[in-house]
């Protein structure tokens, strides 16, 4: 006789930043082995690893396209998956640099939510004269972002970033909406510091999930350590 064929709880849950809903179940023992693979790999595999994975476990809407998922919404959604697939609680070591002890710190993923910066807006005036609306970035911007290695990758890769996020850009005359991947990037490289700085607080502001741990080592001293994104939780 056959094994009995196990059912796996499912779990709504609405998206923070899009405000989409989703269903899903607990990822498997036979789909750990993903995490792993994508885990010791470089950020790309590890990209791919979660989307492969959240692929396989997310049962409505049907035909859910996780490249489609704000970045901030995929972490967040990946974060309560682990906690329903193994636990809520996570212990995490840090190694404090002022006194060089190692620390244990806990914590609970189901408390932890996305901050949103008041300062965060979508349509940016750049000089009175030019407009650009903005979106989030995708998982499957961040995916295809091909990053040079190197002192100029982080300059590069806020460059592509911006470029991909660009729905449009206006004056009063016209509207701007069909352009090409390169001239979004020749358009971003162009602009002057401060309206390349105005986009940047765009980019310096997306909503991330973030917790701070507060302590005081060894030497008396106060401390705090920031986790931001996926990598620092895990």
């Amino acid at each position: 006789m056959a094994l009995p064929k196990l059912q796996q709880p499912l779990f709504d849950l609405t998206l923070p930043i899009s405000g989409k809903k989703v269903k899903f179940r607990p990822f498997l023992v036979k789909e750990e082995k993903i995490l792993l693979i994508g885990k010791d790999g470089g950020p790309k595999q590890q990209m791919t690893a979660i989307k492969q994975l959240l692929s396989e476990v997310i049962v409505e809407p049907k035909k859910f396209n996780p490249a489609s998922l704000i970045l901030a919404d995929m972490e967040y959604l990946f974060m309560k998956l682990r906690a329903r697939s193994v636990q809520n609680i996570v212990t995490l070591k840090y190694r404090d640099k002022e006194d060089n002890e190692v620390y244990d710190f806990e914590v609970n993923l189901d408390e932890i939510e996305p901050t949103i910066d008041e300062d965060h807006v979508n349509v940016i005036d750049l000089d009175g004269n030019i407009g650009i609306e903005l979106k989030e970035p995708t998982l499957g911007l961040i995916e295809k972002l091909d990053i040079k290695e190197g002192e100029e990758a982080s300059r590069e890769s806020v460059y592509k970033l911006l470029a991909g996020c660009i729905v449009k850009v206006y004056d009063s005359n016209e509207v701007y909406d069909d352009f090409t991947e390169k001239e979004a990037v020749e358009f971003i490289q162009n602009l002057d510091m401060n309206m390349f700085e105005k986009l940047k607080q765009f980019y310096d502001t997306l909503p991330k999930l973030t917790h701070t741990f507060e302590y005081t080592n060894k030497m008396g001293n106060s401390r705090k350590i920031k986790l931001q994104g996926l990598a620092d939780f895990f």
